[in-house]
């Protein structure tokens, strides 16, 4: 059982909470690195807010792929820009914001692909391992000498 459903919902609210103080902190300490790394990370922000599925899986996805992609480009502006114009600069390149941005589409393409392709393999052992006992209860019946019919 998680804490969510032992505190009746109230731990997911909790997390929102913390979560908006945490950027809220970054915003006012270092307005220079949350204003870029809110330019790379946004299609996963917004997946967050309007994701429907349990959890917000595709959403924690996204942001995953796009927080692994994003922290060459942050690193970068964390050691080396003076400044919201430097670190914009810096930071939100086209090739930086592309490659966060295609990361974020794996991510979605993974989560909607990976179902489907698992179901199929289950399908296809399933249908393997059938055929399998069908031909190991044939090969028995014809070794017994047993009858199909009733």
């Amino acid at each position: 059982m998680s804490i969510g459903a032992k505190l009746g919902g109230a731990a997911g609210g909790m997390m929102l909470l913390l979560v908006g103080l945490a950027a809220g902190g970054l915003i006012a300490v270092a307005p220079d690195i949350a204003v870029p790394a809110a330019v790379l990370l946004a299609p996963g922000l917004v997946a967050f807010m309007f994701d429907p599925t349990p959890g917000r899986a595709v959403a924690r996805a996204m942001l995953l792929f796009q927080a692994a992609a994003s922290f060459q480009p942050l690193s970068d502006a964390w050691s080396r820009c003076e400044g919201m114009e430097s670190c914009m600069d810096t930071v939100v390149r086209p090739r930086a914001v592309l490659t966060v941005w295609l990361m974020a589409a794996l991510a979605w393409l993974l989560t909607q692909a990976l179902p489907i392709g698992l179901k199929l393999l289950s399908d296809y052992r399933v249908r393997a391992r059938r055929a399998a006992l069908a031909a190991r209860r044939d090969r028995l019946v014809k070794d017994w000498g047993l009858d199909d019919s009733p």
